[in-house]
């Protein structure tokens, strides 16, 4: 759900973040000429707040060649931030409302080593419900969940875990399935969600979907869980697209913001 803008929008207040936000999408800096001429503001105002900006500490301005760059102050400010989140208390409105659209049960979990940890399960009104409890742990390579964590990892990183994983469990014989996991997963990072069609637990299917901090990093992720007769196959783009939505939502409580990042990496998908 997108923010409600207040009407009392102060105009100098929302022209200094705009460029904060220009700044931070500028790793190489930018000069008062092209941010005024970005984002529409007279360039005697964008020198004003740049001239305040910098006299504050939030920027700094190279004598190279005038461009103004992000010093680590907001670094600071922004640690501080994340250092008092709590994953789960930001995330539990958002898993409730997902129950609350589908009757299914929402988990919420993280990556430890080569397995997935759930951190937050919350059940369906259903009788039949899912056997998932906080703390209990799963395969990455098999359940939503997990390849939603290993999905935009470097392809490297996610063999390695995938190796570990096999050599921890050598009957599950990931080793023979490493490249066609690997070309699974690209496709999670190009629909932006992951599939577990029974692979799991027989009777069970989960759509999962990454969360990510204001790094760009993936920190956890969520899934959907029902057994596959309240969950048919021609449900999954519909039940994909409403975890998706969540995830995003719960990215942009910590801060996440894609467009910065495309422009920082060039791409969303981390796993080459």
């Amino acid at each position: 759900m997108a923010p409600v803008k207040s009407k009392l929008l102060v105009p100098t207040i929302e022209r200094t973040f705009r460029i904060l936000e220009s700044l931070a999408a500028h790793p190489n800096g930018c000069g008062i000429s092209d941010l005024s001429n970005e984002l529409g503001i007279a360039k005697s105002t964008s020198f004003n707040i740049l001239s305040s900006l910098a006299d504050l500490g939030y920027i700094y301005r190279t004598d190279a060649d005038g461009k103004f760059h992000l010093s680590l102050k907001l670094f600071s400010l922004g640690s501080t931030v994340v250092e008092r989140l709590d994953l789960r208390r930001i995330s539990a409105s958002i898993l409730r409302d997902l129950v609350r659209a589908t009757g299914e049960t929402a988990n919420l979990g993280t990556m430890q080593g080569d397995e997935a940890v759930y951190i937050e399960c919350l059940s369906g009104p259903h009788p039949v419900t899912v056997n998932t409890w906080p703390g209990k742990r799963l395969p990455l390579h098999s359940t939503a969940l997990g390849k939603a964590l290993l999905a935009w990892l470097p392809t490297e990183q996610a063999r390695a875990i995938l190796d570990l994983s096999d050599r921890q469990d050598p009957s599950a014989g990931i080793a023979a399935r490493i490249d066609s996991l690997l070309t699974e997963l690209a496709i999670v990072r190009e629909e932006s969600y992951s599939t577990d069609n029974e692979e799991d637990a027989a009777g069970m299917r989960c759509v999962g979907a990454p969360i990510f901090d204001y790094s760009g990093r993936v920190v956890a992720a969520i899934s959907l869980t029902a057994p596959t007769q309240r969950m048919p196959l021609e449900r999954i783009p519909e039940i994909a697209h409403l975890v998706v939505t969540c995830a995003q939502q719960i990215s942009d409580r910590l801060g996440y913001a894609p467009e910065i990042h495309e422009q920082r990496t060039g791409t969303l998908s981390a796993g080459e």
